[in-house]
C-alpha cells in the first residue's frame, strides 16, 4: 500500500536518489575505460534496485514518489548502461534496441491510457522482476568481462538471450495487461 503523507525523503527514497545520481559516474567510468570502478559502483546500484524496495516494504514507508521515482532510476540506470557499452561495442545492438523498444512501449501504454482518460495500476509483474534482474547480470557480467578479462563469449552469448527472451515475454505481457485493462474499462 503506498502512502502519501510520507515525507520524500525516507531512506527508500534516498536510495533511489543515490542510484539515480550514480548514473553519470557510471557512464563516465565506462568511457574512460575504468570498468573494474565501473563494475563495482553499476554492482552497488544494481542491488539498491531491491534494497530500496525491500526497505520501503519492510519499513512500511512506501510512497507515491518512491513508486514514480523507482522506475525511473532503473530506466534510467539500465538505459545508459546498455548505450554506453553498446556504443563502445560490448553490448550487441539488437538487444539495446529489443531493451529501449519494451520500455517504449511500456511508456506507450501509459500515455495512451492517460489521453484515453483511462486509469491504468502500474505494478511490476513477476516477469518484468526476472528481466529487470537478467539485464542487471547482463550488465555485471559484462563490466566483470571487461574488468578482469574473463573472456566469457559463450556465457555472455547466453546471457544476452536469456535476457533477449525476458525482454520479449515481458513486453508481451504488459501489452495483454494493456489490452485486457482498456477492454475492460470501455465495457464498464
Amino acid at each position: 500500500m503506498v502512502k502519501k503523507d510520507l515525507t520524500i525523503f525516507n531512506l527508500p527514497n534516498v536510495i533511489t536518489i543515490a542510484r539515480i545520481a550514480s548514473v553519470p559516474v557510471i557512464i563516465w567510468f565506462l568511457f574512460v575505460g575504468e570498468f573494474l570502478s565501473g563494475f563495482i559502483l553499476f554492482s552497488i546500484a544494481g542491488f539498491s534496485d531491491f534494497i530500496d524496495g525491500w526497505l520501503a516494504r519492510f519499513q512500511k514507508t512506501q510512497t507515491t514518489f518512491g513508486a514514480y521515482l523507482d522506475p525511473i532510476a532503473d530506466k534510467l540506470l539500465m538505459g545508459s548502461a546498455y548505450i554506453s557499452l553498446g556504443l563502445l561495442g560490448h553490448i550487441p545492438l539488437w538487444l539495446i534496441l529489443l531493451v529501449i523498444a519494451r520500455d517504449l512501449l511500456i511508456l506507450l501504454g501509459v500515455v495512451a491510457a492517460w489521453l484515453m482518460g483511462r486509469t491504468l495500476d502500474i505494478k511490476p509483474l513477476l516477469i518484468s522482476k526476472l528481466n529487470t534482474a537478467l539485464q542487471i547480470c547482463l550488465v555485471m557480467l559484462v563490466l566483470a568481462d571487461l574488468a578482469f578479462r574473463l573472456e566469457l563469449g559463450a556465457m555472455l552469448d547466453l546471457a544476452y538471450l536469456a535476457t533477449a527472451a525476458t525482454t520479449i515475454a515481458s513486453a508481451l505481457a504488459y501489452l495483454y495487461l494493456w489490452v485486457t485493462t482498456m477492454l475492460k474499462q470501455s465495457s464498464d
